[in-house]
This record gives structure tokens, C-alpha cells and sequence, in this order.
């Protein structure tokens, strides 16, 4: 049964599908959310300043919405892995998370902790579902029933954030997120903690994203993109801040086109290397096309985006779609194949 399986193959037609699916509903959903936000602002913006905050109304509503998608996803699909049809399924979880992600957004202005919150508590919970479900593979969980995994995993997700947000580490930077997609996407991470344990292996492979982070804003500290003396996300963090929007811009741009693009790919053409060289190339592409999208967006500021605020919008939706659309529906998930030098699909832990 192992020898059917491809090694590193090019499904094109299923490919462009499910790319033309990301991000066709990116643009679309992006659109349809803003004149929602501008019409019906989430924060308590009048007059000049839903202009001026539309982009964090369609983020923090976005980002929300996804965080809930992927809390259901990695607990069995609970409350709705009883629907046997994954289109319905998928549908179904998608309007239900879409809903609740506009009640999370909402109350934080209902409770007064207001557009200051929005980005400490995105940040830490994205961060300590990564940490527990995805590079921690769900090991303080593991076998128990899916409604038991979701309560759990979202009563400690919320006493994580609480203690975080309530000290002067404030939030988590998430810088790490385009690197976790590219690593997930590819088993980068995977290949590199073959053999380890959980949790151990969760811990080293946050270490390695957040060593991959330091390098990286050295980086964009040397191109003048990057100012170390700024204040940065919390007290707690030396690191500094961005200089110009453009810098953000990538950011959010990288975490849309790096899991979006490699899944549906089926990592092709790198998945023909050998790893870690196939992975690694497979990250520098994606960085690569995030700095053409980034270029792209910024040239139709004026022409097709009122602002930049409006570029950032379309920059950063397609991160949501971009998981709920392989896990929900398959693209890129749905057939298995093994990466050169991969004995078994899905793990490196039997390669040496």
C-alpha cells in the first residue's frame, strides 16, 4: 500500500483550483467585510475615525473567526464533526465561526477594554494554540473525547492569555506566524524535531520560530525597515518596532500567501528535494512571493485602495482562508504524498 503512494507529485488542476478558491475569496470577502465594518463599525469609532479604523474592525473580525475555525478543527471538528458531509460540515462551521468571531470582537468594546486589547489578546491566543495543538500536537489533550479537547484546550488557552496580557509581557510578538505556516506546511519543523517527545518537541520547535524571528528582524533591521530602539509590543520586549507600514504590509501579506500557496501546491516543486534543503527553499520562495504581493498592493494605493489602511485589509484576509480552506474542505490535505526521502506520509520521525 506504501508503494502507491506519490512521492512529490504535481497535481495541477486540483491546485489552481483550490489557490482560485483562497483567494478568490479573499478579495471577496474582504470587500463584503469592509462596507460591513464601515456601515456597522465593531469598535466604538464615529465620524472621521471609521475611516481611519475600518482596517482593525476587518482584522480583529478576520482573525477572531479564524482563531475559532481552527479551535473546533484541531478538537475534532466538535460541536459539528457529527455532520458525515464535509462541504456541509465546512459550511456550517464556517457561518457559525464567522459569527462568533463578530460577538468576540464586539465585546471587547462591550466589556471597555477597547482597540488597545485587540492585538495582545489575538496575539496570545493564536500563539498558545500554536503552541498546544499545532507544534504541541495536542498533547495535553490527547485522548480525550472532542467536546472534553475543546472546553479544555479553551479554558487554558483563556488562563494563558489572562496571565500574559495581565503582565508587562503585555502580548506575544507575532512575528512567528509566517515562519509556523511555512515550517507546518512544508514539516520543516517536523523534520528538524524527528525522534523528539511531546512536549518537548513543541518547546523546540517555538524556540527555533522565535530564533528565526531574531534573525529575521536583524535582517530588516539592516535594510532600514526595522528601528531596535523603538519601543516595542510590551515592556517586557527589547526588540524594537517597524518603521513604515510597508514593513507591516509584508508581514500580513507573508502569513496569507505561505500556507495558502505550499498546501494546495502539495509543496511542489520542493517537495522533489531532499529536506531540510526542499523546505528551506519552499520558505524563501514564500518570503520572496510575499515581497511581490507586498510591491503589488503598494502600487494600487491611490488607484484601486483608498489607503493604505484599505491595502493592509486585502493583504491580511487571505490568512484566514488560507487554513480554513485546506482543513475544512481538503485542498492540498486531501491526498496524500511523500516528500523525497519521506518514508512514511506525514511524519520524518522513522528517517534518521
Amino acid at each position: 500500500m506504501q508503494a502507491t503512494i506519490a512521492m512529490a507529485p504535481m497535481r495541477a488542476g486540483r491546485s489552481l483550483k483550490g489557490l482560485g478558491i483562497i483567494y478568490g475569496l479573499t478579495i471577496l470577502s474582504c470587500f463584503v467585510v469592509n462596507l460591513i465594518v464601515k456601515a456597522m463599525p465593531i469598535g466604538n469609532w464615529t465620524g472621521g475615525q471609521i475611516g481611519e479604523f475600518f482596517w482593525l474592525d476587518n482584522v480583529t473580525w478576520q482573525l477572531f473567526s479564524l482563531w475559532w475555525a481552527l479551535l473546533s478543527i484541531v478538537s475534532g471538528n466538535w460541536p459539528f464533526g457529527g455532520i458525515r458531509n464535509t462541504v456541509t460540515r465546512g459550511l456550517v462551521t464556517l457561518a457559525a465561526c464567522w459569527i462568533v468571531g463578530w460577538l468576540s470582537a464586539k465585546a471587547l468594546y462591550w466589556t471597555g477594554l477597547g482597540a488597545d486589547w485587540v492585538f495582545p489578546i489575538v496575539g496570545c491566543i493564536f500563539f498558545f494554540l500554536a503552541f498546544f495543538s499545532f507544534t504541541g500536537e495536542n498533547w495535553i489533550v490527547a485522548g480525550m473525547p472532542p467536546h472534553r479537547q475543546f472546553f479544555i484546550l479553551l479554558m487554558l488557552i483563556g488562563f494563558c492569555t489572562y496571565l500574559v496580557t495581565s503582565t508587562s509581557i503585555r502580548w506575544i510578538p507575532a512575528w512567528w506566524f509566517p515562519f509556523i505556516q511555512m515550517g507546518a506546511a512544508t514539516g520543516l519543523l517536523a523534520y528538524w524535531t524527528r525522534g523528539m517527545k511531546q512536549p518537548g518537541r513543541g518547546f523546540t520547535q517555538m524556540g527555533i520560530l522565535f530564533l528565526t524571528v531574531l534573525l529575521f528582524l536583524w535582517i530588516s533591521r539592516s535594510v532600514g525597515l526595522w528601528d531596535s530602539g523603538k519601543a516595542g509590543v510590551g515592556g517586557f520586549w527589547n526588540i524594537g518596532y517597524f518603521t513604515q507600514q510597508g514593513w507591516l504590509l509584508w508581514f500580513m501579506v507573508a502569513c496569507s500567501v505561505a500556507y495558502g500557496v505550499l498546501i494546495p501546491l502539495y509543496n511542489w516543486p520542493f517537495s522533489k528535494l531532499p529536506m531540510p534543503w526542499g523546505g528551506l527553499l519552499a520558505s524563501a520562495f514564500c518570503i520572496g512571493l510575499a515581497v511581490a504581493v507586498t510591491a503589488l498592493l503598494k502600487s494600487l494605493v491611490g488607484s484601486v485602495f483608498s489607503d493604505m489602511n484599505e491595502a493592509l485589509t486585502y493583504g491580511y484576509m487571505g490568512t484566514h482562508w488560507s487554513f480554513v480552506i485546506p482543513m475544512l474542505f481538503g485542498f492540498g490535505l486531501d491526498e496524500p504524498y511523500l516528500w523525497r526521502g519521506q518514508k512514511t506520509v506525514g511524519s520524518w520521525d522513522d528517517v534518521p
